[in-house]
């Protein structure tokens, strides 16, 4: 796998994992230097007309916007590796495209970054993901943010029951694979705590009649609890459709919409999960492999997929 190479900005990285302080490993793709601020804008727009279709065909849009691991948790960034100011701006940037263009869009990132100075951390160290602390961060948030639009109908069914956290260990990270051997020792496995189902809970995940469907990327995947967190603080079934995140998140919506769960059960809300490392992402991006598509592409075959 070879070994440590410096960056430009003088840090040092590994395969694709930058190497932070205190046992801190960053993906390479989480970039923290300057944006290309059109880009950025233009990412946002194709959102944005995506959540004027959705909106059009009767469904509302919440974007859920994960902040990035690197620019919250910056004092653990290699020396020499800076938070630039225009990406410092790009979480505020990006959830404004998304609320003028009609989407439920909460702020996940002021308590992430409140959370983020206190020694119980909301990422992983050692992993791209976050720990199920920050699902339920955003779960909440989102939660508060959906109640206040007002625009979903009482449930006839209520959300997942929880119980208390429970105490669980990860093994190490998807960023140690990336050291040499001689390095890896050096990460144990880490601890979190998660909040389970509990036994006998009538709102299932998967259930064909929630009105609420979160659609998203690893960050999404049940061990994290993010979509269970949130039937909870909703009080109402949520279904959930996850994917990897290199299918991207013009894949993965597109994949939702043309699945049989949606021809089976429109929802009246979509949670769209995306992370904010992803902007500036056009749905043209390299990054995206075979699943890079034209913007066109993408927002006709979203404007087919719901009828509007």
């Amino acid at each position: 796998m070879g070994g440590f190479a410096a960056t430009t900005a003088g840090a040092q990285t590994v395969g694709a994992a930058v190497v932070g302080k205190d046992g801190w490993l960053f993906p390479l793709w989480d970039k923290v230097g300057p944006l290309n601020t059109p880009e950025v804008r233009q990412t946002t727009q194709i959102m944005g007309q995506a959540i004027g279709i959705l909106r059009s065909a009767g469904i509302a849009t919440t974007v859920a916007l994960i902040p990035s691991k690197s620019r919250t948790y910056r004092q653990f960034l290699p020396d020499g590796m800076r938070v630039a100011p225009d990406t410092d701006r790009r979480y505020a940037a990006a959830i404004a495209d998304y609320r003028a263009a009609g989407a439920i869009t909460p702020d996940i990132d002021t308590p992430f970054r409140t959370r983020a100075s206190g020694p119980d951390p909301i990422f992983f160290k050692s992993d791209t993901h976050w720990m199920p602390v920050g699902a339920e961060i955003a779960a909440t948030e989102t939660a508060k943010a959906v109640a206040q639009a007002n625009v979903l109908p009482p449930s006839n069914r209520p959300g997942l029951q929880l119980g208390q956290p429970v105490a669980k260990t990860q093994p190490r990270g998807d960023l140690v694979r990336n050291l040499p051997e001689a390095q890896r020792a050096s990460y144990a496995p880490e601890r979190y705590q998660i909040r389970e189902q509990v036994a006998g809970s009538s709102a299932l995940l998967a259930d064909d009649a929630a009105d609420v469907a979160m659609v998203g990327n690893s960050y999404s995947q049940p061990l994290y609890g993010f979509s269970s967190l949130l039937s909870n603080q909703l009080n109402r079934p949520v279904s959930l459709f996850w994917k990897p995140n290199n299918f991207g998140p013009y894949n993965i919506l597109l994949s939702y919409l043309t699945s049989e769960g949606f021809k089976q059960q429109k929802p009246k809300m979509i949670v769209w999960v995306q992370l904010e490392w992803d902007i500036p992402a056009l749905p043209t991006g390299s990054g995206w492999g075979q699943n890079a598509m034209p913007a066109e592409k993408f927002l006709g075959d979203v404007r087919r997929a719901v009828g509007a």
